[in-house]
């Protein structure tokens, strides 16, 4: 439907009343002011809460998304020869190299942050201003496979030995698991011909889009809040819960 075009009459002269010319002027600058104000709030909370990378959103907030960046890195097949250090037969330096991947887990936060957690986290006892208690949970992944990686080697780690059984193990399995079906990597795994095998075979080493770890990594440890607290001290906290 249209609606015609109805000019308005030159000869009706437009006369605005001067009192509600001295009252809309003042109720303008009001508005204005309210809206530069809801306009800022609104962007802080959006700088605060978006992702860092729209490629992959953040869709639940963390506060070490702002070291989230990109990297296409190739994997290592985890077969013949030159393997990383963290695939090679236990030693003292395959434990240092493991430990160092996950030695920054627990960070504190300012309230600041904390307050936009989808899940409110506790208090760090004794620190003014306070902060608040977290570990990102990519080193928790790397923990529970580690412990999978001793329960593995039982004559290296003997106190491991029967570790595979313990509910433990079974909590580091389920959290993987979810952890693997949560990422969900959909990075081609190609075949490709092999003459000395005379046969296609599967690559695994290729190119992968990664978070870069370094840089979260980082990020853990401008944040660490050294060795765990003793948990069973209850603080009150508005924002606890």
């Amino acid at each position: 439907m249209q609606f015609p075009y109805l000019p308005l009459a030159e000869s009706t002269p437009f006369n605005w009343p001067k009192s509600r010319l001295y009252i809309s002027f003042p109720l303008l600058c009001v508005l204005l002011v309210s809206l530069c104000f809801n306009l800022a709030t609104a962007y802080l909370w959006f700088d605060a809460s978006s992702p860092a990378n729209p490629l992959f959103p953040q869709a639940v907030y963390s506060p070490a998304q702002s070291a989230l960046s990109y990297r296409a890195i190739k994997f290592h097949s985890g077969f013949g020869a030159n393997m990383p250090i963290y695939d090679q037969p236990p030693s003292d330096a395959v434990d240092n190299a493991w430990k160092s991947l996950y030695k920054f887990a627990y960070s504190k936060i300012p309230r600041s942050q904390a307050q936009f957690l989808a899940n409110k986290t506790y208090p760090i006892l004794g620190d003014e201003p306070r902060t608040y208690m977290l570990a990102l949970d990519v080193f928790h992944q790397l923990h529970c496979l580690d412990e999978i990686r001793k329960a593995m080697n039982p004559d290296y780690y003997p106190h491991t030995a029967e570790g595979i059984n313990t509910s433990h193990m079974q909590h580091c399995l389920s959290s993987l698991r979810q952890s693997i079906m949560c990422a969900s990597d959909i990075t081609p795994i190609v075949w490709q011909w092999s003459e000395g095998s005379h046969a296609a075979k599967e690559r695994s080493d290729v190119l992968h889009t990664c978070r870069d770890f370094g840089r979260i990594h980082d990020w853990a440890q401008a944040h660490f809040a050294g060795a765990m607290q003793n948990m069973s001290v209850y603080i009150a906290d508005d924002l606890f819960v």
